[in-house]
């Protein structure tokens, strides 16, 4: 009974040590802004949408966010617009609390740009808002717009961005203004800024 006493002790000791180390840091340190900008690329590429809460302010990934939780079919547009995403940490400046990112991604602004200008055509705004609601409607006219983005080729040149951080309460947070956005999203967020009257 000791034996098992004390395998069950170490175990729960080693939780709690490794439980501790991994645990999210808000400290301004240049390690932790890498792992922070790290953790949010990645949670952008799977368009992992708690984390990206917790890690991101972005108003129109924020409102994307929003509608993805009662449809996936959002999920899978944030999935199709990060899927070849990449980055490149130039700078940072804890002084300035920024950190300076080079991104490429495919060039998404014409394919989503006439996405939102037909359905603007089709629809006024408050009936494009009152569509977002409908599950059919969302699987069709989102599936276009993902097919869409599939057939984008790569931009040619990377583009650096410059994200403001902030000490949040258990971790470091990234702040998207409309050039970020524009940026990683290869031009996408922008044209979907337009759709939903962001």
């Amino acid at each position: 009974m000791k034996k098992i006493v004390s395998i069950l002790l170490v175990l729960f000791l080693s939780a709690a040590l490794f439980g501790g180390c991994s645990k999210p840091d808000a400290s301004m340190t240049e390690s932790n802004v890498k792992k922070t900008v790290k953790v949010v690329f990645a949670a952008l590429k799977d368009f992992d949408t708690e984390t990206l809460d917790s890690y991101v302010r972005s108003s129109t990934l924020d409102k994307i966010m929003t509608f993805s939780k009662d449809h996936d079919q959002f999920i899978a547009l944030g999935k199709a617009m990060f899927a070849n995403l990449s980055y490149e940490i130039k700078d940072i400046d804890l002084d300035a609390s920024t950190v300076t990112v080079s991104v490429v991604n495919k060039e998404m602004t014409k394919v989503a740009g006439d996405f939102t200008d037909k359905l603007l055509d089709e629809f006024s705004l408050l009936e494009l808002l009152s569509q977002l609601n409908d599950d059919a409607w969302l699987n069709d006219n989102l599936s276009k717009l993902v097919n869409g983005i599939s057939s984008c080729s790569m931009r040619e040149a990377p583009v650096d961005i410059t994200l403001k951080i902030k000490e949040g309460s258990d971790n470091l947070v990234l702040r998207f203004d409309s050039d970020a956005e524009d940026a990683v999203s290869g031009g996408a967020l922008n044209a979907i800024k337009k759709m939903a009257g962001f």
